[in-house]
């Protein structure tokens, strides 16, 4: 039965992965027979360009409006999650209109199972917050916790069934909401595209991220400092919460001859470092998947990771369980020990990219096509 579906993400103002799997999800969609529309309340077209930048034909988002008040927090770079959820209140209304059109509404960004959808996916539980659970909060950050707290109980449906981007993330969104169907799919990898790449490989470390401060990229020229021996590449994706991210990174480089520092470049450039760097650096973040991780898997890169999230659970601790860190020393350590064994690095290349095989286009599409007909029931 081929059905109607609307898939709504509340912005895209970032060109993130959660950005990209909307668009792989209404991709896929119509692909597998179904009409399929894309619904958001705000486009930015720089972050628009730079997420379409490859991709072939993308879903054009059709724009619902946003609230004044989602404006102003925009030109803040702050409150992400309280932004998303006040879009999210508002678009209620309007997305209640279009639904009679349709046999299901999916949201893919405001990781709340949203009373008005027929399913989520929850990139990681908007009511946990990051800094709160590793105790860094302060007065301030527990008062927003608060707001968020509060807005999302006028959103949540804890009986609605969620889709989520690995089997660590599983555990937080049952913590979160309890929700009886929890679905793992794992977020798309063009792995057609990246496999082929290679060739002579250098002592280069590459780390491809979108700018935010909680991904504690400031610490990546710490390890550069720490391996001068190799050329480190941050590439990074420009957002409303950058800037502060973006001023810790160069507090950190001074001095630091071997780190080089890229934003908002086109595929074809992450393409091109990709075929040449030996080693993929993610920084010291519990990533709940990580599309940037697997994409350097499927490439051939050995990807060196955070020994935590899902990027750690379900991709890298595959590949080999020594590749995962808990501190700048001991990242810089694996990765020095890496460039200083070809036999091991090459080993360990074919081994990645047996593991990033798993998370191609097409076992998502399968992925998609089996809840869906779940969700149709």
């Amino acid at each position: 039965m081929k059905l109607k579906i609307a898939v709504v993400h509340t912005f895209f103002d970032e060109a993130g992965g959660g950005e990209r799997l909307a668009l792989e999800m209404v991709r896929a969609l119509r692909e597998l027979g179904n009409r399929a529309d894309l619904y958001t309340s705000h486009v930015d077209e720089r972050a628009w360009g730079v997420l379409t930048s490859g991709f072939e034909d993308p879903p054009r988002p059709i724009p619902l409006g946003e609230p004044l008040i989602t404006r102003a927090l925009r030109l803040t770079g702050r409150f992400v999650r309280l932004r998303r959820l006040y879009a999210t209140r508002h678009l209620a209304g309007r997305v209640k209109r279009v639904a009679r059109d349709y046999d299901l509404v999916i949201e893919t960004q405001t990781n709340v199972p949203v009373f008005w959808t027929d399913a989520s996916y929850i990139h990681f539980p908007a009511i946990i917050d990051y800094l709160a659970a590793q105790g860094k909060a302060g007065a301030l950050r527990r008062l927003y916790d608060w707001l968020v707290e509060r807005e999302i109980k006028g959103l949540v449906d804890n009986s609605k069934p969620i889709m989520t981007n690995s089997t660590w993330t599983v555990e937080r969104v049952r913590e979160a909401y309890g929700s009886p169907k929890v679905y793992v799919v794992h977020p798309p990898v063009n792995v057609n595209e990246l496999l082929p790449l290679g060739g002579e490989r250098e002592k280069i470390v590459l780390t491809v991220s979108r700018l935010t401060p909680e991904k504690n990229l400031h610490l990546i020229p710490r390890i550069a400092r720490a391996v001068p021996e190799a050329k480190f590449y941050l590439v990074g994706a420009y957002g409303p919460s950058s800037l502060e991210a973006m001023f810790a990174i160069k507090q950190e480089v001074k001095g630091v001859r071997n780190f080089y520092f890229e934003v908002d470049v086109p595929r074809k450039r992450i393409l091109e470092l990709m075929s040449k760097a030996s080693v993929y650096l993610h920084p010291p973040f519990a990533e709940h998947f990580g599309i940037a991780i697997a994409e350097a898997a499927a490439a051939g890169l050995v990807p060196v990771v955070y020994r935590d999230g899902g990027g750690w659970t379900d991709i890298v601790s595959r590949i080999d369980k020594g590749l995962g860190y808990t501190s700048v020393e001991e990242a810089a350590h694996i990765v020095r020990s890496l460039l200083n064994d070809p036999g091991r690095l090459k080993e360990l290349s074919v081994r990645a990219r047996e593991v990033a095989k798993e998370f191609g286009y097409e076992r998502f599409k399968e992925r998609v096509n089996e809840i869906i007909k779940e969700l149709a029931k």
